[in-house]
């Protein structure tokens, strides 16, 4: 039937679809970065905090929610949780008792680290039977688009 096939031709032409890639990408990552690392002690957005921390200790919230990409909320929210696990502290950013510095743990140094082990684990399985001049290709490419909807973002 000729509505059937064409329905069937949308639905390959979306795979091929730039925001389906995206889209595909983060999930896949997401779903193996949560299954490696949260079972039950990380609630997802918890690892990406704790990698951002590792680099940028002592930073504010509104840093870690620039440089994670996370709404104010949902870093406070994290943050709380976090801070009662034991894997961060905070402590006030001079005579402004609204402003905090988010530090790790120790136990969240820990943590940190095995967050990046295993993000460093699954970009390698990513990479697997990719060379190293598809790999910088793809990311120059990949850096390009980025900057693209950055201004798109910027624009609305």
């Amino acid at each position: 039937h000729p509505r059937v096939r064409r329905q069937r031709q949308m639905c390959i032409r979306d795979r091929h679809d730039l925001h389906h890639f995206l889209r595909s990408g983060y999930l896949y990552s997401s779903r193996a970065i949560t299954r490696e690392v949260c079972s039950g002690e990380l609630m997802p957005g918890q690892p990406k905090i704790l990698e951002f921390l590792l680099i940028h200790d002592g930073c504010t919230q509104r840093e870690i929610s620039q440089g994670c990409l996370l709404d104010k909320s949902t870093v406070t929210s994290l943050l709380s949780r976090m801070e009662k696990s034991g894997l961060i502290t905070k402590r006030p950013e001079g005579k402004d008792r609204r402003c905090w510095r988010v530090c790790l743990t120790a136990e969240g140094r820990d943590r940190a680290a095995s967050v990046t082990r295993v993000c460093t684990d699954i970009d390698d399985s990513a990479w697997k039977n990719i060379s190293p001049e598809e790999q910088e290709t793809f990311i120059r490419t990949f850096e390009k688009i980025m900057e693209n909807l950055k201004r798109l973002e910027e624009n609305l």
